[in-house]
């Protein structure tokens, strides 16, 4: 004990005892806690679009179900898109990773965007008249296309803008980054809408119902849109041509589907056409990925 001396080798004046010994504390080193990352699941990300999806169509098979929207379906639109907005300025945020998911954002503003515009054609507009968009439109076609037949009805507006826009667009957020071309073919549809609002008002000298949100909001969130899927996922912008080109395809087939809405009653053909023209963005892009992977085996 007295010729083994534990000295501070940083001790103030640096020296220590002739022949003492030095002896070294070695720390043991700390286990470092394990922490479990879990993956984050945003509340509207994935559930909500995933369980609507599935409710706007029962709504439409069934009596009550469409007894109840056929009157108030654009008041639950304008409800989910000020609640959705509200979701997204109160801090709750889209992840992807890591990161901030800004192609899922992209997509839900496409889709709170179209239910503020279906709002100013079907509800009020900024005239404050109540529902002028099928009176406005009709006006036009029977003016232009006098022996066309199409009408627009209580039932085929609401069926197209709940089953064909809805739905179409909550599948576009639920592809997101997976099956991008739905998304694309959403903002395709949403531009060439804007464009053809816009075409009246030029051609009719005259505000036409839904103008205002096809200026302020259809057309910078569909370019928006493109832009944010050219950086986000590995489509460019010959897919968002596609979305454009899929956008007037649409429209130029309105008619039709306007015709077969009216009916009463759905038959197995109308509801696999409107089927087949949603999911049609998604099969072409399964397609477009098989032949992409075998050329690059």
């Amino acid at each position: 004990m007295a010729d083994q001396v534990s000295a501070d080798v940083n001790s103030s004046d640096g020296e220590r005892p002739a022949g003492a010994d030095v002896v070294v504390a070695v720390r043991e080193p700390i286990a470092e806690p394990i922490v479990t990352t879990r993956r984050e699941h945003p509340p509207f990300r994935f559930l909500i679009p995933i369980c609507l999806i599935f409710l706007v169509p029962l709504m439409h098979g069934t009596q009550v179900g469409e007894a109840l929207m056929l009157k108030g379906w654009v008041l639950v639109g304008l409800g989910g898109a000020v609640f959705s907005l509200l979701m997204i300025v109160s801090g709750i945020r889209l992840r992807a990773g890591q990161s901030d998911d800004a192609l899922g954002l992209a997509a839900w503003s496409l889709l709170i965007a179209y239910l503020f515009h279906q709002f100013e054609e079907f509800g009020i507009d900024l005239y404050g008249n109540v529902n002028a968009f099928p009176a406005y439109m009709n006006g036009v076609v029977a003016e232009r296309f006098p022996d066309s037949g199409v009408v627009l009805t209580e039932l085929s507006t609401y069926r197209i803008n709940t089953l064909g826009i809805w739905v179409a667009f909550l599948l576009a957020i639920w592809a997101g980054h997976r099956l991008p071309w739905m998304g694309l073919a959403a903002a395709g549809v949403m531009l060439t809408n804007a464009g053809i609002h816009i075409g009246l008002a030029f051609s009719m000298g005259e505000y036409n119902p839904g103008l205002a949100t096809a200026l302020l909001l259809f057309l910078p969130l569909s370019l928006r849109y493109f832009i944010v899927s050219r950086h986000k996922t590995e489509a460019g912008w010959s897919a968002a041509l596609l979305g454009i080109l899929f956008g007037i395809a649409v429209h130029l087939s309105l008619a039709s589907f306007v015709v077969a809405l009216n009916e009463p009653h759905w038959t197995p053909v109308t509801a696999g056409l409107l089927a087949g023209l949603i999911s049609l963005p998604i099969m072409a892009n399964l397609i477009a990925r098989l032949v992409s992977s075998r050329r690059g085996s």
